[in-house]
């Protein structure tokens, strides 16, 4: 699979230069995984962004009651684990492969490689960051305030 033409085909990544594009997948792991593998547990430091190029990764969230919650499924060509490229930030929730799957890894040592040589994409992906942190933090207080209500 050709990494640079498949990020071109992605929304957040069709606007770039292909020579930034190309930079990006140089710095991308190409990994295969096996049903159940678990890329991020929650409550723990994720160890890369990850590009899910072929499969289905299960997003799940451990809740107050003990219970595991089903959060979300992922398809090809969606991002996870962005959280994991900023230092003790531990994940809100877990990311787990649903059958095989494929995937592209960039870890943080790649993504600052990566953001000296292309630092439009670099900075594309820091407001990712900041939109996910901003929605984490509001799903917190969503479940604090059910939390003080439920009281």
């Amino acid at each position: 699979m050709e990494l640079t033409f498949f990020l071109k085909n992605l929304p957040a990544f069709e606007d770039f230069k292909a020579e930034h594009l190309s930079v990006f997948a140089s710095r991308l792991q190409v990994e295969e995984h096996e049903d159940g593998y678990v890329f991020i547990r929650q409550g723990e430091q994720g160890r890369a962004l990850y590009l899910l190029l072929q499969g289905a990764v299960r997003i799940t969230r451990h809740e107050g009651d003990g219970e595991e919650h089903d959060v979300r499924e992922l398809a090809d060509g969606e991002l996870f684990g962005i959280l994991s490229l900023v230092h003790d930030i531990p994940s809100q929730a877990s990311c787990t492969a649903k059958g095989a799957v494929k995937v592209a890894a960039l870890d943080d040592d790649s993504f600052r490689q990566m953001f000296q040589e292309a630092s439009p994409i670099g900075h594309r992906l820091q407001y990712m960051i900041a939109v996910q942190m901003a929605r984490d933090l509001q799903e917190i207080n969503k479940r604090l305030r059910n939390a003080l209500n439920a009281s």
